[in-house]
C-alpha cells in the first residue's frame, strides 16, 4: 500500500466519497482516503465522471478571476457575464452579501438569503 503523499502518515485506503463542486452533488465515486489527514484521491474514472455531471448541471467552468475596484468610498467586485447568467443576476437587482468565515464572501440573489 502507498502511503498519503500529503502525511505520510498512512497508507491510503480505497473507499466511495461523496463529491461535489461549489455546494451541487456530483454523486458518489470511488477514492483513496487518507485516514490521518483525511485528504481524498480520485482516480481519472471518476474525475471525468465528475466533469461530466458538472458540465450536465452547467458550474463547469462558472469559476473566473476578477478584480477588486473603487467606486466612491466602497469596494466593487465585478461579476462576469457567465455567472451572472447562471445565478439570474441582473443590473439594479438587489443581492444580500455576508461573509462566509473569515475568508469567503457571499453574494446571494432575492430569495437566497440566510436566516
Amino acid at each position: 500500500m502507498v502511503n498519503c503523499p500529503v502525511c505520510d502518515r498512512s497508507p491510503l485506503i480505497r473507499k466511495r466519497r461523496h463529491a461535489e463542486q461549489y455546494g451541487f452533488d456530483l454523486g458518489v465515486f470511488v477514492a483513496e482516503v487518507c485516514p490521518s489527514c483525511g485528504e481524498i484521491f480520485w482516480d481519472e474514472k471518476s474525475v471525468l465522471k465528475m466533469e461530466k455531471k458538472a458540465k450536465k448541471i452547467g458550474i463547469w467552468g462558472l469559476e473566473q478571476r476578477t478584480k477588486v475596484a473603487t467606486v466612491g468610498n466602497s469596494l466593487a467586485v465585478r461579476i462576469p457575464r457567465r455567472l451572472a447568467d447562471f445565478l439570474g443576476l441582473a443590473r439594479g437587482m438587489e443581492v444580500s452579501v455576508h461573509p462566509a468565515g473569515k475568508d469567503k464572501l457571499v453574494v446571494e440573489p432575492p430569495g437566497k438569503e440566510r436566516h
